[in-house]
C-alpha cells in the first residue's frame, strides 16, 4: 500500500496503513498488485467511520 497524501508517498504494509489512516478517512491510498499500483479503498483495510454515538458502533 502507499498513500498519495502522505509526505513522500511511503510504502506501507496493510496493517501499518490501517493504523496510520484510521483517523484520516479522506486520504487516498493505492494497493500494489504485483506490477503496478491500483487505487484502493481504506474500507478494504477494515477502516470504518461511525457517525454519532461518540464514534462508537450503534448500540
Amino acid at each position: 500500500w502507499r498513500c498519495g497524501n502522505c509526505l513522500g508517498r511511503p510504502l506501507l504494509y496493510a496493517s501499518c496503513c490501517q493504523t496510520a489512516h484510521r483517523h484520516l478517512p479522506f486520504y487516498w491510498v493505492e494497493q500494489w498488485l504485483g506490477g503496478f499500483f491500483q487505487p484502493g479503498w481504506l474500507s478494504s483495510l477494515g477502516i470504518e467511520i461511525h457517525l454519532g454515538h461518540a464514534g462508537a458502533i450503534c448500540p
